[in-house]
């Protein structure tokens, strides 16, 4: 399971003075890692065999942990707690905790009863706290990748086979779209949400899209060969079922399986090639949309209501690009990304998107698992819901105060105290 995108919430553009935000962030996991990380500085490259070096947090119980995992069963317990300051702009000053646990199955079922290049996956979240964004902000782009509205809920749920030498795959189930498309291998470092699920869809699709916390049924077809990777997906349009109010409460448990919906397809092609000996990854994608692109939430303000198109496409460009790497080192080293996505077409609530960034990791000699970073996501508002939301808020008796976008400046550092486990402060505008 990839890391992930909380949707939207239910904001009317209305501008919000910037705000500065800092969070300290600790992770502990146990047989997978956390995407944070340390406050004790040991030599993370030493060989040792205790707490604090272990693989995992825990321990083999006995023996156990290897059996299953010789048996092709591999379990995982993750915990995330993040807490946030707001220091100026925004709705609130203040500090605020949100928290997530993470618990997931992994089978292989060639190893556990011979079914050969076939795979078995499960997670569940535990959400607690409330993040910063609606709480502090009052934002699109929200500024923490975990906050959500408290609950207990599935997210994965798909099994997979592999065929032709493993050439090819297909992938069937529950999950989000951003578990295996619209990635960034350098963003991977960032809190904000923008940079797991970009901050296009999650503002234009219904309850934010199939994303974090609200995986959706679909089927992924991929070929892979030595450089190219092509992937075709198609998801259930809208996670949540039908309704009002808070679409995370409607798909409560996560289990809603919504099969009669309209459809939401991708196709994603990636290469991997070099500029100057520099190894990068580079995609083009598109995203279709079968139902009307402005989610009904964000098309009534007051008594005015806009009405989108028929269905949407939306068109990508990411690169991954490393621009130093250093010396005898096959990751480390500081690379670049940059992301792109329109949706030239439609009537929606974001029309474009950018974000950019640098991730240096491996800064300090012995700390190769150590990361620091700047980033930039830029988040456009479409010119025709920018007149609409203006002439809904005059009407209404309010403050015609429209944003045009909403850029977030990210600056984290993560340091490793013990695999799996790791403290990150970040400053977030």
């Amino acid at each position: 399971m990839l890391k992930r995108r909380a949707p939207a919430k239910n904001t009317t553009a209305t501008a919000m003075a910037p705000a500065a935000l800092a969070l300290c962030v600790l992770a502990l996991a146990g047989p997978q890692a956390a995407y944070t990380q340390t406050a004790v500085l040991i030599d993370q490259d030493a060989p040792r065999d205790d707490l604090w070096t272990r693989e995992h947090l825990t321990g083999d119980w006995r023996g156990l942990r290897s059996a299953l995992e010789n048996r092709g069963v591999t379990l995982s317990l993750e915990h995330e707690a993040e807490t946030w300051g707001s220091y100026f702009g925004g709705l609130n000053h203040g500090t605020i905790y949100n928290g997530l646990t993470t618990a997931s199955l992994a089978v292989d079922l060639d190893k556990l009863v011979g079914w050969p290049d076939a795979r078995f996956f499960v997670s569940a979240f535990d959400i607690q706290g409330h993040g910063p964004s609606t709480s502090l902000v009052g934002n699109f782009q929200l500024i923490s990748n975990i906050e959500a509205t408290p609950n207990l809920k599935l997210y994965d749920l798909w099994l997979e086979q592999e065929l032709f030498n493993r050439t090819l795959s297909v992938r069937f189930g529950q999950e989000g779209a951003n578990d295996e498309m619209m990635l960034t291998k350098y963003g991977a470092l960032f809190l904000n949400s923008s940079f797991g699920f970009p901050g296009l869809p999650a503002a234009d699709l219904p309850s934010g899209g199939p994303n974090y916390p609200m995986a959706a049924p679909f089927v992924r077809v991929r070929y892979v060969s030595d450089k190219l990777t092509l992937t075709g997906a198609l998801f259930t349009h809208d996670p949540a079922p039908p309704g009002t109010g808070d679409p995370q409460q409607r798909d409560a448990g996560g289990t809603a399986f919504r099969l009669n919906d309209h459809g939401l397809s991708f196709a994603e092609l990636a290469y991997d090639g070099e500029i100057a000996g520099l190894p990068g990854t580079y995609k083009l994608g598109t995203w279709y949309s079968s139902e009307k692109l402005l989610p009904k939430e964000l098309a009534t303000i007051g008594d005015e209501t806009l009405t989108g198109g028929t269905g949407a496409a939306a068109i990508y460009g990411i690169i991954d690009q490393m621009l130093w790497q250093a010396p005898g080192a096959k990751d480390n080293g500081i690379g670049a990304f940059l992301m792109v996505m329109g949706t030239p077409t439609a009537v929606c609530v974001s029309d474009l998107y950018v974000e950019a960034g640098l991730n240096w990791k491996g800064p300090i000699s012995g700390r190769s698992h150590d990361s620091l970073g700047l980033a930039v996501a830029h988040l456009h508002i479409d010119p025709a819901y920018q007149q609409f939301a203006t002439n809904a808020l005059i009407a209404s008796g309010e403050t015609p105060n429209v944003k045009s976008s909403e850029t977030v400046i990210e600056a984290p550092t993560s340091t490793r105290w013990r695999p799996g486990g790791s403290f990150s402060p970040i400053y977030s505008s």
